[in-house]
C-alpha cells in the first residue's frame, strides 16, 4: 500500500512539472506551415526557434498510462490538466488556453475509446463531471469564450460517446448545469449553446 502511494506521489509530481513547463503560447516565432498565411522565405524556414511545447510532454505521459490501463492515474491527470487551465487562465489568454487544453483533453478521451482500454465509461463520466465544475468556474469568473469551448468540446465528445454506446446522462446533466449557470449571469447566447448541445445529444 505504501509503495502505491509513493508511486502516485511521483506521478503527480511528474505531471505537475510538465504542466508548469508547457509553453501555451500559440506563436513564439516558430514557423508552422499549417498556420502561415503567406509563403515563407528560405530564411524563415531555417529559423532555429523551437516549436512551443503545447502540453505534448504531458500528453505523452497520459498516453503511456492509458496503454497500461492505470485508471486512477488517468483520472488524476485529467483533473490536474483542467485545474492547471483554471489556475492559469486570464483575459489575455482565455481563448488560446481553452482551445489548447480542450484539444489535449479530446485526444486523451479519444485514446480511452480504443478497444484495448476497458474503462471508457469511467473516464467519460469523470470528464463530464470535471467539465461541469470547470465550466461553472469559467462562467462565474467571466470567461465566457472559454466556457463556450468547454460546451463545444463536451458536445463533440458526447456525440462520439453516444455512438460508442456510452451513457450520456452525465453529459446532459453537465450541459444543463452550464446552461443554468449562463442564464444566472445573463449570458443568453452561452446558455443557448449549452441547450442546443444538450438537445443534439438526444437526437
Amino acid at each position: 500500500m505504501v509503495h502505491v502511494m509513493e508511486n502516485t506521489d511521483r506521478f503527480l509530481a511528474k505531471i505537475r512539472l510538465e504542466l508548469e513547463r508547457s509553453q501555451t503560447a500559440n506563436n513564439n516565432g516558430y514557423i508552422d506551415l499549417a498556420k502561415l498565411e503567406a509563403v515563407p522565405s528560405p530564411e524563415e524556414l531555417l529559423s532555429p526557434v523551437m516549436p512551443p511545447e503545447g502540453l505534448s510532454s504531458f500528453q505523452e505521459i497520459m498516453m503511456e498510462e492509458i496503454a497500461k490501463c492505470h485508471l486512477d492515474k488517468i483520472i488524476t491527470g485529467i483533473n490536474e490538466l483542467l485545474k492547471h487551465l483554471l489556475a492559469r487562465i486570464s483575459e489575455e489568454n482565455e481563448e488560446t488556453m481553452a482551445e489548447l487544453y480542450m484539444y489535449r483533453l479530446r485526444m486523451i478521451f479519444g485514446r480511452c475509446l480504443m478497444p484495448d482500454f476497458p474503462f471508457s465509461e469511467e473516464v467519460w463520466n469523470y470528464i463530464c463531471e470535471c467539465l461541469r465544475t470547470a465550466g461553472s468556474f469559467l462562467v462565474q469568473n467571466g470567461y465566457y469564450e472559454a466556457c463556450r469551448e468547454i460546451i463545444d468540446s463536451t458536445a463533440g465528445m458526447g456525440r462520439i460517446a453516444a455512438l460508442k454506446g456510452l451513457p450520456t446522462g452525465n453529459t446532459q446533466s453537465s450541459l444543463r448545469i452550464l446552461e443554468n449557470k449562463a442564464l444566472e449571469h445573463g449570458e443568453k447566447q452561452l446558455a443557448s449553446a449549452a441547450k442546443n448541445a444538450r438537445f443534439n445529444l438526444e437526437i
